[in-house]
């Protein structure tokens, strides 16, 4: 069980032990075409209710754990998620941090939150 809440923008690198209520706006599969299509990842955009949008990743080897829990447009709120500097070269969003689902991450759909989250989100 987490410990408290905190904004996406709060979060620093390393073990998260807070807990986040964010959106889930899109996810995807991310495959390696040179592998045979293997899939590498599960891949998505979140946003919480101060519009940070940040990418987030489900390993391959978690992907049964969590994939059926996905809904685009859902509420969720997750804990226990691995917190790494967003990538250079495979950036989707101004986010300066990704979150990574790992064994220990709780991830729950909400029906309702007292927080007023965004349900899409444009950069221009």
């Amino acid at each position: 069980m987490a410990n408290s809440y905190t904004l996406l923008a709060d979060l620093k690198a390393g073990r998260c032990s807070h807990s986040a209520e964010i959106r889930l706006l899109r996810f995807w599969e991310a495959r390696n075409l040179n592998k045979n299509n293997q899939l590498m990842s599960i891949e998505m955009l979140m946003i919480d209710e101060d519009s940070m949008l940040v990418q987030g990743s489900v390993p391959a080897s978690l992907q049964q754990t969590f994939r059926s829990r996905l809904s685009e447009g859902s509420l969720y709120r997750m804990s226990g998620f691995d917190v790494t500097r967003s990538s250079t070269k495979y950036r989707l969003s101004d986010g300066p941090v990704a979150i990574r689902f790992n064994e220990g991450t709780d991830f729950q759909k909400l029906l309702t939150t007292s927080r007023i989250i965004p349900t899409e989100y444009i950069r221009f």
